[in-house]
């Protein structure tokens, strides 16, 4: 399977499915570019990836589009009928001049979806059928040295749809040894219009590593923390897995979600694998119970099964 990222950013959902399908799959990443390079460059995550030609790209094998925003629309139309094509989230297809939706180009596509509310939405809104897959997530091999004890995190993007406000408002309420400690790529629109006055400085440390260890200037941060906190919710989305939930499942730590996000599906259940909150005050309710530790290790250990689902590897027939 070759990869091709046709997108801008550089951290985020995007780039840890192409790094967890590479590493599964043991497949080659490309980008689109004017020429073509023979010389790899560093994608991030011990990776590298290869600059090719669009007229280079579309003569490879087995063709996976894992990324695609609006600086490459205008090469959809040149890929052969067949290619998967993966659709994270609704959002991507809003723009009234994507021409899979404008010129009916979708259909070209064996289209991918990792949430079943995305592929329900695909049907419902679009008539486009689409292969439902969990996120692949490659279990890597994960080292105790030099890790940072928090007691709970947020490694979500710092965005609109990420919810940091209520974070840091929960903040502002509980004591200091259960203050929630934020890292992530930062939107700084995001930052300046909604977070400023929250205190936001005070509790954000800045970008994590691109490394499948989650880890913040070489330090772990996932390992010894007790609670992962990500409180997205997106329109026409939710109720599967992202990857700030995978790294933190993995590395034991209980989650707490968006109850929005939660009731739209039925992969997570409040009090089973995940504890539910809806706004700040039940955020710091939650984080300032006095819990049995059983409670806690069941909850964890149902969460570990979704883990079980992340390793499908699928296949392009073009």
């Amino acid at each position: 399977m070759n990869l091709v990222y046709m997108a801008k950013p550089t951290y985020g959902g995007w780039i840890n499915f192409t790094v967890h399908l590479s590493f599964l799959n043991n497949s080659n990443i490309y980008k689109t570019t004017k020429r073509s390079e023979k010389n790899k460059r560093n994608f991030g995550f011990g990776l590298k990836y290869q600059n090719l030609s669009i007229q280079d790209i579309v003569k490879l094998n087995d063709i996976t589009i894992v990324a695609l925003d609006k600086h490459y629309y205008h090469y959809l139309h040149l890929f052969p009928k067949g290619c998967n094509l993966v659709i994270h989230d609704p959002s991507e297809i809003k723009n009234q001049n994507n021409p899979l939706i404008k010129e009916n180009l979708i259909n070209n596509f064996n289209v991918i979806t990792i949430r079943k509310t995305v592929q329900k939405y695909l049907q419902d809104k679009f008539k486009c059928q689409s292969t439902f897959i969990f996120h692949p997530f490659y279990k890597y091999q994960k080292s105790n040295a030099d890790c940072l004890e928090n007691f709970a995190i947020s490694i979500s993007r710092i965005d609109y749809d990420k919810n940091i406000d209520i974070i840091l408002k929960a903040n502002l309420i509980l004591p200091p040894e259960k203050k929630i400690i934020i890292y992530g790529k930062e939107n700084r629109l995001c930052v300046h219009h909604k977070l400023k006055q929250l205190n936001f400085e005070e509790y954000w440390k800045g970008k994590y590593d691109k490394t499948l260890q989650i880890t913040y200037q070489g330090k772990d941060i996932l390992q010894k923390c007790k609670f992962l906190i990500d409180l997205s919710t997106i329109k026409n989305d939710g109720g599967g897995t992202q990857y700030t939930f995978l790294d933190g499942i993995y590395n034991d730590c209980v989650l707490i979600l968006h109850e929005e996000w939660v009731n739209k599906g039925d992969l997570f259940i409040n009090n089973y694998n995940c504890l539910t909150v809806s706004d700040e005050n039940e955020l710091y309710e939650t984080l300032n119970k006095n819990y049995d530790q059983n409670y806690l290790q069941n909850i964890l250990n149902n969460s570990k099964l979704i883990l079980e689902k992340t390793n499908i590897i699928f296949q392009c027939d073009n």
